[in-house]
């Protein structure tokens, strides 16, 4: 909840709270859609907290920082959430909403970068610099 201080967004905010931390699995591998079927099992990502990822759907193992932070991890989580059948209609129309509100709105300056780097560490430990 710290992370509620770095002033990001209210959509990006509760975006990332839709997610939780998954490892990756022999499972991750079967599939057309998987693009990281080469992770090592055990690699640290991100679920969908309401399903939990079945169904290969609402998992993400992106494989460096820079990976987790572009725009189009954002897309692909907001994507899966309103489709989502087990997130609450309150959650998925929430976040709707503060798309439309926010969706072109700027993060303050370093604070997105901030954001995503404690969500990386939180799950892969700190980066050496």
């Amino acid at each position: 909840r710290e992370d509620r201080q770095l002033n990001v967004t209210g959509y990006l905010f509760n975006l990332l709270d839709q997610m939780e931390t998954s490892f990756f699995s022999e499972q991750d591998r079967m599939g057309g859609r998987s693009k990281v079927k080469n992770c090592p099992i055990g690699y640290p990502g991100l679920q969908c907290k309401h399903c939990g990822g079945k169904a290969g759907f609402g998992r993400y193992f992106p494989v460096s920082i820079q990976a987790l932070t572009s725009a189009n991890s954002d897309r692909n989580i907001y994507n899966h959430i309103v489709k989502c059948r087990r997130c609450p209609f309150e959650v998925r129309e929430q976040l709707r909403q503060l798309m439309e509100e926010q969706g072109q709105a700027k993060n303050r300056r370093g604070t997105r970068k901030i954001f995503f780097q404690r969500i990386w560490e939180r799950m892969h430990g700190p980066q050496e610099t």
